[in-house]
């Protein structure tokens, strides 16, 4: 299992609706795979996000361990990032992402 620091949280189809959909607070959420170059160049701006923003839930989902429940969010490339707020999808972006792209989606 690789090593997530422990304020970015690791979500799985069992834990979604409780940490993504019924958070209270703005999701970044990154589908990712461990392998993938951008996925690994992306993971600096999420740490720094979940470092300096505590008034955003940062969370990853693996695509190879859970590849049947990213399809139902139609995840085509990696990593493709989601911010969701209240439950609902807001806004959406794939490939690498600077840090405050990443911010804005959630903004």
């Amino acid at each position: 299992m690789e090593q997530v620091k422990e304020n970015i949280v690791v979500v799985t189809p069992d834990n979604f609706q409780a940490e993504v959909l019924e958070c209270e607070k703005p999701v970044l959420v990154t589908f990712y795979a461990n392998w993938d170059q951008p996925c690994r160049m992306q993971q600096p701006a999420l740490d720094s996000i979940a470092d300096r923003h505590p008034e955003i839930k940062v969370c990853k989902l693996d695509v190879e361990e859970h590849a049947a429940f990213a399809q139902q969010f139609g995840i085509m490339m990696i990593p493709t990032t989601i911010a969701f707020k209240n439950g609902k999808r807001v806004k959406r972006a794939s490939g690498l992402r600077l840090e405050h792209v990443l911010l804005s989606m959630v903004e």
